[in-house]
This record gives structure tokens, sequence and C-alpha cells, in this order.
């Protein structure tokens, strides 16, 4: 599959990778579809912010491998959503 982006999303692109986020394109690609997939799991009940503030989180940290990142983002995605589940219904 080839895709074409705008000049915009190119930058952004390398700015992620000139922060040192990752280290290719592919890597920035792979997180996105990654960040995309999460967002669409059926449950997840946090709002687009919270989700990029847990992503944001994640990136800056730069302490861990990928791997225990997406870990980590899933551990708070099911807090946050067992904390919608259980707060009372106005």
């Amino acid at each position: 599959m080839t895709i074409q982006l705008t000049p915009e999303q190119e930058r952004r692109v390398q700015d992620v990778i000139s922060q040192g986020a990752y280290e290719s394109i592919e890597q920035v690609v792979d997180a996105a579809l990654a960040a995309v997939e999460q967002r669409v799991v059926s449950g997840f009940a946090g709002t687009q912010a919270e989700l990029d503030t847990l992503l944001a989180e994640g990136l800056a940290s730069r302490e861990l491998p990928e791997e225990e990142f997406w870990r980590s983002v899933n551990a708070r995605t099911e807090a946050m959503l067992a904390e919608r589940k259980a707060a009372p219904r106005s």
C-alpha cells in the first residue's frame, strides 16, 4: 500500500522522529495505528482528550519499551473504563 502524506502530516512525523520518540517513519505509523486500534476497542468510554493524554505521557517518558508502554496504556484505559462504569449515572 502506498500513501501520500500532506506536507503538514510529513512535518508532524518528522517532528516526532526528531524529538527522539521514534526512530523511523515505520515506527511512527505503527504507533499511530496502535492508537487508532486502542480508540476503537469496544467498551472504551474515555474521551479522545483522555486517550491523547495517555499517549502523550507515554511518548514523553521515553523510558518504557514500546510493548510496556502499550501495556501501561491498556491498564490505564481499563482503569478509566472501570471508573466510568462504577460512577453513578445522572
